[in-house]
């Protein structure tokens, strides 16, 4: 078997690229999107479940307690421990997520 030649590589090297980006175009599609964010998720921050219940749950001790298996003043201490590390940065874009419904999803 003969070993190829500069063009001869160079040939194939442009085929493989030629192939690899016909395949890269193909795949990538572009959708066209009606809103930068729906509005079902504007209403979030003011009107989610999480608020809903949050703010009810805690006007209930013992539905809180069942719901998040343990006590409003425990909830509250283990908020105060590690809230610094679950709150993010707002942004300019979006509002992050507070640190007591991280917390609840991470303890439901």
């Amino acid at each position: 078997m003969d070993t190829l030649d500069d063009v001869e590589v160079a040939c194939v090297v442009y085929a493989m690229y030629l192939r690899r980006t016909k395949k890269h175009k193909i795949n990538k599609k572009t959708t066209i999107r009606k809103h930068w964010v729906h509005p079902l998720n504007l209403k979030r921050p003011r009107e989610c479940q999480f608020q809903v219940n949050f703010l009810t749950l805690r006007s209930y001790p013992e539905e809180f307690f069942r719901y998040y298996r343990m006590s409003i003043h425990s909830f509250d201490e283990l908020i105060l421990l590690v809230g610094s590390k679950l709150q993010k940065e707002d942004t300019c874009l979006r509002l992050s997520i507070p640190p007591e419904e991280r917390l609840t999803v991470t303890l439901r």
